[in-house]
């Protein structure tokens, strides 16, 4: 740097960070929003920054994300303690993951996530099925001639059927709306019912057969998302369809977020059996009010009441009917035709507003899990709304559709991954070992040789820490391999024997 010449605090601040990546040796190489492995360099995951974690109270589950938008989108899985334990990421920068979770499929649990293009809004691509060894089971697309599936939605059921959702493009008449001469453009919210194993479509519904575009809050060239109605490009997405859920009797419910209404769909003839929020209500709302809102859930039913749960929004950026987002629990009665909100869940402190995005998950336990959307945090509260987890992706640009716990067993079909370092032959040697996905392993037994002509001897047992286990010997050993070990003592897998190197791995 010349006499005299300043820098910034930003760049003094880079620099030592830049400085500190080249420099880390053992352990993970952090970089800010991302953290890398020598053990395997091609993986980059995002940091998880945790700002509450009350031990005593939250859920030993794992946590389930897919960021996008940041450096490094892709499915990934965190331990409690922002620990990765897989990343499924295949190096894409470009392609869309949502909505990873755990899902009941041929008789065990699997794990799903959407793959696909993000376009304004939405998205095409497909459903993927993965089995706990992570290699690809099956996967679903959208049936019936139309578009491919959108991102928005993907629920297994009962392990055998699956919900998706399509944003379907076609012609309409808009000439009522300033569109002359047509034929104008709009997007249908289609939702399908589809037989995973044949693919067969089991029910389908179209929102242009019973919601008009009269119902929407999105006026036609309102930005480049809601589109203007002139090409197939630029369709109006006037519905938007966000979740899809199914009760037991066979009837469906829906949210649209540009419509800013829940819907109960008939399972016998799609027809709308009652509509909650909106601008045609058939149930009066008593204590609250949502908007642009995300994830309608069945979680109680009979014949005179239904409790739902859902994510409020409250703001699409344009039209505001809250000051932050919630989760809410809300209580309908059918005899009255009244809901009432009877539980919320708030972010931390001030509270967030999302103006995208988001879900509600309710644990075994009766923990509430908030993903909150445009703002890439996933929060844990106690069933009274007291919030023991707080954790955000540190990529500020990144967001997440949803987010999620489950008890997850990853049994990984590749096996683990050993790099060892040393400088010279005289020096000692770093040994880094993980296995993408592994959720058993308590220990490594570490084996080396002295020379390619020795037998290898155990050296160590080294805990499992996180992702990735560092051990550095005095010794300099040419060769080596790890065994991953399970509480019970059982032997898991090998790495294969690797030569140890000069360069520094990554």
């Amino acid at each position: 740097m010349a006499p005299g010449q300043k820098t910034s605090l930003k760049s003094d601040k880079n620099f030592l960070l830049g400085l500190a990546c080249i420099l880390a040796l053992i352990g993970v190489i952090d970089c800010a929003t991302w953290t890398s492995f020598q053990s395997r360099p091609d993986i980059r995951a995002p940091v998880l920054e945790i700002s509450i974690k009350d031990d005593s109270h939250i859920s030993p589950s794992y946590i389930f994300l897919a960021p996008y938008a940041g450096d490094t989108p892709g499915p990934y899985i965190y331990d409690n303690n922002a620990n990765l334990i897989w990343s499924g990421a295949d190096g894409s920068t470009t392609d869309l993951f949502h909505n990873l979770h755990v899902c009941p499929y041929d008789g065990s649990d699997h794990l799903c996530f959407f793959q696909g293009t993000l376009l304004e809004g939405y998205a095409r691509g497909l459903h993927t099925i993965l089995d706990s060894s992570y290699k690809p089971t099956t996967s679903v697309q959208s049936g019936d001639g139309l578009v491919e599936s959108d991102m928005h939605e993907m629920a297994v059921l009962d392990g055998k059927t699956i919900l998706i959702t399509v944003y379907q493009p076609r012609t309409y008449n808009l000439k009522s709306y300033g569109i002359t001469p047509g034929p104008g453009w709009i997007i249908d919210g289609v939702f399908q019912e589809i037989d995973i194993k044949n693919g067969e479509v089991l029910f389908e519904w179209k929102s242009l057969d019973h919601v008009p575009p009269s119902e929407s809050y999105t006026p036609l060239g309102m930005n480049d998302v809601i589109g203007d109605g002139r090409s197939n490009d630029t369709a109006w997405d006037y519905f938007h369809i966000n979740s899809v859920d199914k009760n037991t009797d066979g009837d469906y419910i829906v949210s649209s977020r540009h419509t800013s209404c829940i819907y109960k769909i008939s399972g016998k003839d799609g027809s709308v059996i009652w509509q909650l929020g909106g601008t045609q209500p058939s149930i009066h709302l008593t204590n609250y009010n949502f908007s642009s809102q995300h994830d309608a859930r069945f979680r109680e039913e009979n014949d005179t009441t239904t409790v739902l749960s859902l994510f409020d929004n409250g703001s699409n950026r344009y039209r505001n009917t809250s000051l932050s987002s919630t989760g809410m629990i809300v209580y309908i009665d059918h005899d009255t035709n009244s809901s009432t909100m009877i539980k919320e869940y708030h972010a931390p402190g001030a509270g967030l507003q999302s103006w995208s995005q988001g879900n509600m998950q309710i644990l075994p336990n009766k923990n509430v899990v908030i993903g909150w959307g445009n703002n890439p945090s996933i929060s844990e509260h106690l069933e009274d709304g007291t919030p023991v987890f707080f954790a955000t992706v540190a990529d500020s640009i990144s967001m997440n559709y949803r987010a999620f716990k489950y008890n997850w067993a990853g049994k990984p079909d590749e096996p683990p991954t050993l790099r060892t370092y040393s400088p010279s032959p005289n020096s000692a040697t770093t040994f880094w070992v993980s296995w993408n996905g592994a959720t058993d392993v308590d220990y490594w037994n570490i084996y080396a040789t002295a020379s390619t002509e020795e037998q290898f001897i155990h050296l160590t047992k080294a805990d499992n820490l996180g992702f990735q286990t560092t051990y550095v010997s005095a010794s300099y050993y040419p060769q080596a391999f790890a065994e991953a070990v399970g509480k019970d003592g059982t032997s898991l897998a090998n790495s294969s024997i690797v030569t140890t190197s000069s360069i520094v791995p990554g």
